[in-house]
């Protein structure tokens, strides 16, 4: 689109200070001479996610907007967003995406501050200055009710430059579809319009049963995706270098898929984190048995070594095998018992899923992690844990990131209208050829 820009110096000077602040987990300088910083952008889906670190920089930035009130609900997304279009539509700051980092425990995107020189922008003469000037008045004088008619001259409004993130969704009769949406320029009246495209795409491949990611210090060492309905995940020594041979695998296991745990010289760091990954490694050898049915995900542990696991559907006691409830409803330790476990319940996913729908508040989980050796809470960081394990159902994960792209898409539009006069947005449907 062709025109001027408007600048934002208010955003600028705002997020520069916060930066320079150090009061923000993540929010920091990315050069020593402060041209680019980094700003956390870990997902409000994700299992770890912590509204008052991971999204602090969002909440602070609606609150000075004054979008964000005492007593209004917790939305960590709507925030995200709200932050990520002032970004984007700046002229005073550009992404730097060879710098992001976005498939880490703890991700981050990277802007540059862009230069007055390389913005663009015409700064307004002092005709068009005063026109407004002489137009804004006129407008106050009919909102009090001192004139009763009179001819107002449209106002010139400078177009905005905005780039729009595409959004997947499902739609009726549409199997993901993509929206594209372009942004007009400003009408006479200061409406916003936006032109968007609904392309349809090839039928989605076959969604895996399950898909496991280990974790050793918060490095991802292994990602695997099953077809089938059991796994089992456990160390298995080489037989050359061991003494002895490993635990025979337990009987009736025929079709079950073996995912073993790498040795400890995967790992990028000191010698003794290494080597305690290695003393664990020797309690595993037995590891846990994961089903991946309709009704959710089911785990059994057969190893010696404990393993704690955290999610939000706690298993019902009496299931369990009567053990002991858990002293915080946070930690849950998976016992050696006869029956398996319920980590994962379908049902009561979906439930949530759509109270988060009507309500909001915070997403559903759907992941389930699993701690070996230690004791692991909601609100542990993942990356102090020698090992973890990540494990989700790909429908479940699928649906919470069309809801969380929806509401996305929804919190784009108001934001737009929020800076309309009229406060409206108006989508006119552009047919593909």
């Amino acid at each position: 689109m062709v025109g001027g820009v408007r600048s934002t110096r208010r955003l600028r000077s705002w997020l520069v200070e916060q930066v320079s602040s150090g009061r923000y987990p993540g929010l920091m300088w990315d050069d020593d001479a402060k041209t680019a910083f980094r700003i956390p952008w870990k997902h409000a889906g994700k299992q770890d996610f912590r509204t008052d670190q991971d999204a602090a920089i969002f909440k602070a930035w609606a609150e000075y907007k004054g979008k964000l009130r005492p007593g209004q609900r917790s939305d960590p997304a709507s925030w995200k967003t709200r932050l990520r279009c002032a970004l984007n539509k700046s002229p005073e700051f550009c992404e730097v995406s060879e710098r992001s980092q976005l498939d880490i425990s703890e991700p981050f995107k990277v802007y540059r501050l862009v230069p007055v020189s390389e913005q663009g922008i015409t700064p307004p003469t002092a005709e068009r200055g005063a026109k407004r000037r002489r137009v804004k008045n006129e407008r106050r004088v009919e909102d009090e009710g001192q004139k009763q008619s009179r001819s107002v001259e449209p106002v010139a409004v400078e177009p905005i430059q905005m780039q729009v993130e595409p959004v997947t969704t499902q739609l009726e009769n549409i199997d993901q579809s993509a929206v594209v949406f372009k942004l007009e320029e400003h009408s006479p009246l200061n409406e916003i319009q936006l032109n968007f495209q609904i392309e349809t795409s090839p039928p989605p491949r076959v969604l895996p049963s399950l898909v496991v990611s280990v974790f050793y210090v918060g490095q991802e060492v292994l990602r695997r995706e099953s077809h089938g309905r059991d796994v089992r995940i456990a160390y298995y020594p080489p037989t050359s270098s061991s003494c002895c041979p490993p635990s025979p695998p337990q009987p009736n296991l025929s079709g079950t898929e073996r995912i073993s745990l790498p040795g400890p010289e995967v790992v990028r760091g000191s010698a003794e984190k290494r080597a305690a990954i290695t003393a664990l490694l020797g309690f595993l050898e037995r590891g846990v048995m994961l089903a991946s049915m309709g009704s959710g995900i089911r785990a059994q542990r057969f190893c010696q070594g404990r393993v704690y696991w955290t999610g939000s559907h706690a298993p019902d006691t009496a299931a369990a095998g009567g053990a002991a409830s858990s002293p915080s409803p946070l930690l849950r330790k998976l016992e050696r018992t006869n029956s398996p476990v319920t980590l994962f319940d379908r049902q009561t996913f979906r439930e949530e899923l759509e109270l988060y729908q009507t309500q909001g508040g915070l997403p559903p989980q759907a992941e389930v992690t699993l701690c070996f050796g230690e004791e692991m809470t909601d609100s542990d960081n993942m990356a102090e844990k020698l090992i973890t394990v990540q494990v989700y159902q790909p429908w479940a994960k699928q649906q919470l990131e069309e809801l969380l792209a929806v509401r996305d898409s929804l919190s784009f539009f108001q934001e737009l209208a929020s800076e309309s006069q009229l406060g409206e947005v108006t989508l006119n449907l552009i047919s593909i050829s």
